[in-house]
């Protein structure tokens, strides 16, 4: 969906984008108004290196059914931007100005709760990953059938099989792979 060369933002709205020109729905835009480092940027979310730390932004939105129907449109959607944080993402200048004059602390309540648990999720992602990469290393420098004989080397691989990966990855033909999709979650594909 890049329309412009060099890095981008991408702002995923919380509600589809009609497109004026089609009626496609847009769910993400990209914009250059930021850093431009490649952020994915939602309602709630800070945005940096913008010069407008309250106020409204003028984009231009996108539609990709558009250009490949070779009907390119170009419609504006307004950004709004309160201390930093956005606000909301309008198709309508009074709707965007609307939206700016309403923001008030519940926003921020519901935008900060948002972001700690979004923040908590990811750390219990890396975690998992972390111990299943983990996992594997130790399998690999270390497999059960190098154990020794004995009463003591069977309790011993015994208890690393509860704390070890699952037969499923262990036997696959590429063991990193079957653990990133194991670790791979609904939320990423929205991402990308």
């Amino acid at each position: 969906m890049m329309r412009r060369m060099g890095m981008f933002d991408t702002i995923h709205a919380s509600k589809p984008l009609i497109c004026p020109g089609c009626g496609a729905e847009i769910r993400s835009l990209q914009t250059k108004e930021f850093d431009s480092v490649m952020a994915h940027i939602k309602l709630g979310s800070v945005v940096s290196g913008s010069s407008v730390m309250t106020g409204i932004v003028k984009d231009s939105l996108w539609c990709e059914a558009c250009f490949k129907a070779g009907k390119p449109s170009d419609s504006p959607v307004y950004l709004v931007i309160w201390h930093s944080v956005l606000a909301g993402v309008e198709q309508d200048l009074a709707k965007a100005e609307a939206r700016l004059s309403a923001v008030d602390r519940l926003d921020l309540i519901g935008w900060l709760d948002e972001a700690q648990r979004d923040a908590l999720r990811w750390q219990q992602r890396y975690w998992h990953l972390y111990r299943d990469v983990s996992r594997w290393h130790q399998h690999l420098t270390h497999p059960p059938e190098a154990d020794e004989p004995g009463e003591n080397a069977a309790r011993q691989r015994a208890f690393r099989r509860i704390f070890s990966l699952s037969d499923e990855i262990l036997q696959s033909p590429d063991p990193l792979a079957a653990i990133l999709a194991a670790n791979k979650h609904d939320d990423e594909d929205a991402q990308n």
